[in-house]
C-alpha cells in the first residue's frame, strides 16, 4: 500500500509561510523595519529599487546580533521576543512570531549583515531561495543591514500578481510614513531608486513629526484629540470638516504604537463624523489608542495588521466620543447638562461690539424665531429665569463669539450673505448655517425628551400612508413628540397631525411627512437605529431651515450668528457641506497689488 499523506519538506513549508507573511514588497519592509524598532534602533534607513522587486535594503543602528543569533534568526519560529505561551498574552513588541526572516529568505536572495558590538567582527550570511550560500566574518559597527534582492524570483505566480513599480512603492511610502508618526523618537529615511522621499529626523513629539511629514495646509486644519475612558486613552489629531480626502487611507490609526487597519476603529471614526462630513468624503486623522496590552490581541492576522479587542464596545465609544469632542466640543452622546464650549477653530480678533446687539430680532419668518430652544435638563432645584431672546439657552455655558463677532456686510444676489472679520472676508451659506442650528437643537431635545413649544393646528390634518410606511412612522412617534409635533395614529394606515413646533415655519405638511417617512424606511433597512434617528432629524432641519434665496435682515443674521456660537461653532451643515468660505484679507491685498 502506498501512503498518500507525506510530511512536507522544510523548503515547501517555508514557501507556504512566506505566502502568508510576504504578500508584496511592503510586507518585507514592514517585517524588517519592525525588527529594527524592536532592536531599539534610533535610526532606520530604507532603500528600494523597482518598487521593491529588485532591491529592498533596511539599515539600522539597533542592538544587532551575535554570530550564533544571526543563524538562529533565519530559522522558522526563532525569536528573542517570546519564551512561553503566556508571553502571547499582552505582546508589547512589534514582532513576535519569528517567521519573517525565514519566510523572506525562502522567496528572495537575502543578505544579512549584523553585529552586536561585542564580538570582534560582524557576521555576513547570504541565503538564496532558502538555501545557505555564504557565511563569513565582516567588519561592521553595531547594528543590522538586511538586503532583499529579486523578490519572488522563485515564485513566479506571486511575482505576476505584483502591481506597477509606482503602486508598490506607494504602499511602502505610506507604511514608512505611518511608522514615522508612531515613533517620533526614531529617525526615518526612505529612498526610492536613489531619490529621497522621506527624511524624518528624531523629534520629541508626535506634533513635531506631523509638522515634518504634512503640508502647512494640513497642519492648519488639525484639531487636537485627547480623550480617556477607563484604562483606554485616545490621542492625536483630526482635521476639521469640511477638510477631507476621497478615501479612508487618509485615516492613520495605531494601537499601542502598532499601525492597524480595523473595521471597528474606522467605523467609530466614520460615525463620529456622520453629521459633520459630506457622504463619500473621509477625514484626515492621525489617532493613537493606548490600552493595557492584555486588552488587545495582535495575534489574529499573519501580517499583524488587524487586532481584536477584549472590550470592543468600550473602544468604539472612546473613539466615537473622542473624535466628536475634538471637533464639536462635546462627546457624541453627552449626558444631559452643561456643554463645554468649543475653542475657536482659528484665531480671530473680535470687531466692534455693536454686532453683538442683543435686541430681539425681527419676528416675521426669522431664523431666530424659528430656531428651536432646547429644554433644560431635569433638576431638583427651581429653574432659573428664561433667557432673553437671542441669549444662550439654559443648560449651556456662555457661548464663544467666533461667529457673532463678525460684521454683516450684505447679501449676494439671490444667494449667500457676506461677512467680515479684521482678517478675512467671509461668504456664508445661511441656509446651511440655520440647518446646523436646527439640527443641534433637535438632537439635544431628542436626548433630553423634548421641550419645544407646540402650536396647535386650527384644523388637524390627516395623512394616509401604505402599511409599510405607517409602521415606520409609528416607530418614530416619540422622536416627533420630542421635536414638538403632536401626531397620533388614526387607524391602521392614517395619522392625524394636531400640532406642529413653532420652529417649523410654513411648509406643506404632506410633503414634509412623506420625505420623513422615506428617510425612516431607508435608514431602518440599514439597521442602525441611532443613525436612523439622526438622519430623520437632518431631514427635518434641512426642510425647516431658512431658504438659500431668502433675503435676511441684519438683525436676523446677527441672531443666527449668535445661535451658531451657542451650538458649538461648527463649520459644516449636518450633511457635511461647508457653512462658510473664507478669503484672507492679506490675499486680497496681494491681488490688488498692495503689500
Amino acid at each position: 500500500m502506498t501512503n498518500r499523506i507525506t510530511v512536507l519538506s522544510e523548503t515547501v513549508i517555508n514557501r507556504i509561510a512566506a505566502g502568508e507573511v510576504v504578500e508584496r514588497p511592503v510586507s518585507v519592509v514592514k517585517e524588517l523595519v519592525e525588527n529594527s524598532i524592536d532592536a531599539d534602533a534610533t535610526s532606520v534607513q530604507v532603500d528600494i529599487e523597482a518598487g521593491g522587486r529588485k532591491l529592498i535594503r533596511v539599515r539600522d543602528d539597533g542592538t544587532g546580533m551575535s554570530r550564533d543569533d544571526a543563524f538562529l534568526a533565519l530559522e522558522r519560529h526563532a525569536t528573542s521576543k517570546l519564551r512561553t505561551e503566556q508571553d502571547l498574552v499582552g505582546v508589547a513588541t512589534m514582532g513576535f512570531r519569528g517567521e519573517a526572516l525565514a519566510s523572506i529568505a525562502s522567496v528572495s536572495r537575502l543578505r544579512l549583515l549584523t553585529s552586536d558590538g561585542l564580538d570582534p567582527a560582524g557576521t555576513e550570511v547570504v541565503i538564496e531561495g532558502g538555501v545557505l550560500r555564504k557565511s563569513e566574518y565582516v567588519g561592521l559597527g553595531r547594528g543590522t543591514v538586511v538586503e532583499v534582492r529579486n523578490l519572488f524570483f522563485n515564485v513566479t505566480v506571486r511575482r505576476k500578481f505584483l502591481k506597477a513599480h509606482a503602486t508598490e512603492a506607494g504602499h511602502i511610502h505610506e507604511f514608512i510614513t505611518k511608522l514615522a508618526l508612531a515613533f517620533p523618537g526614531i529617525a526615518f529615511m526612505y529612498r526610492e531608486n536613489g531619490k529621497l522621499k522621506v527624511d524624518a529626523p528624531r523629534v520629541n513629539s508626535t506634533l513635531e513629526r506631523v509638522h515634518t511629514l504634512y503640508s502647512r495646509d494640513v497642519r492648519d486644519n488639525l484639531m487636537d484629540v485627547e480623550f480617556s475612558s477607563g484604562d483606554a486613552r485616545l490621542y492625536g489629531y483630526v482635521a476639521r470638516p469640511p477638510y477631507g480626502r476621497s478615501t479612508m487611507r487618509s485615516v492613520q490609526t495605531f494601537v499601542n504604537g502598532r499601525p492597524v487597519r480595523d473595521k471597528l476603529i474606522n467605523g467609530a471614526i466614520t460615525r463620529a463624523l456622520s453629521n459633520l462630513m459630506e457622504r463619500g468624503r473621509y477625514p484626515l486623522a492621525v489617532l493613537f489608542l493606548e490600552l493595557p496590552p492584555e486588552q488587545v490581541d495582535v495575534n489574529v492576522h499573519p501580517q499583524k495588521a488587524e487586532v481584536r479587542f477584549v472590550n470592543p464596545q468600550q473602544i468604539f465609544n472612546v473613539i466615537l466620543d473622542g473624535v466628536h469632542q475634538a471637533l464639536t466640543g462635546a462627546p457624541f452622546n453627552p449626558p444631559p447638562g452643561p456643554r463645554e464650549r468649543i475653542l475657536p477653530e482659528r484665531p480671530t480678533t473680535p470687531v466692534a461690539r455693536h454686532v453683538q446687539d442683543r435686541r430681539p430680532p425681527v419676528q416675521t419668518d426669522s431664523a431666530q424665531s424659528r430656531a428651536p430652544a432646547p429644554a433644560p435638563p431635569p433638576t431638583s432645584e427651581p429653574p432659573p429665569p428664561e433667557p432673553a431672546r437671542g441669549e444662550s439657552p439654559r443648560g449651556l455655558e456662555e457661548p464663544s463669539n467666533r461667529f457673532s463677532s463678525l460684521t454683516f456686510l450684505g447679501a449676494l444676489p439671490g444667494s449667500f450673505v457676506v461677512l467680515h472679520s479684521e482678517n478675512e472676508l467671509i461668504v456664508m451659506d445661511h441656509h446651511a448655517a440655520h440647518e446646523r442650528v436646527l439640527f443641534e437643537d433637535l438632537k439635544q431635545c431628542d436626548r433630553t425628551g423634548g421641550g419645544f413649544e407646540t402650536q396647535d393646528l386650527l384644523i388637524p390634518q390627516v395623512l394616509e400612508f401604505s402599511v409599510r410606511e405607517a409602521r415606520a412612522l409609528a416607530l418614530h412617534l416619540d422622536l416627533l413628540k420630542n421635536a414638538g409635533f403632536r401626531v397620533e395614529e388614526f387607524g391602521e394606515k392614517d395619522f392625524v397631525v394636531k400640532g406642529v413646533p413653532v420652529w417649523l415655519g410654513t411648509v406643506d405638511l404632506e410633503e414634509f411627512f412623506e420625505a420623513l417617512v422615506e428617510v425612516m424606511l431607508d435608514t431602518g433597512v440599514k439597521g442602525d437605529p441611532h443613525r436612523g434617528r439622526e438622519e430623520v432629524l437632518k431631514n427635518m432641519a434641512c426642510r425647516a431651515a431658512v431658504k438659500e434665496t431668502k433675503a435676511m435682515h441684519p438683525e436676523e443674521m446677527r441672531a443666527l450668528l449668535r445661535d451658531l456660537d451657542r451650538v458649538g461653532s461648527i463649520d459644516v451643515c449636518p450633511h457635511g457641506r461647508p457653512i462658510t468660505v473664507r478669503y484672507p484679507l492679506s490675499e486680497i491685498r496681494r491681488k490688488m497689488g498692495r503689500r
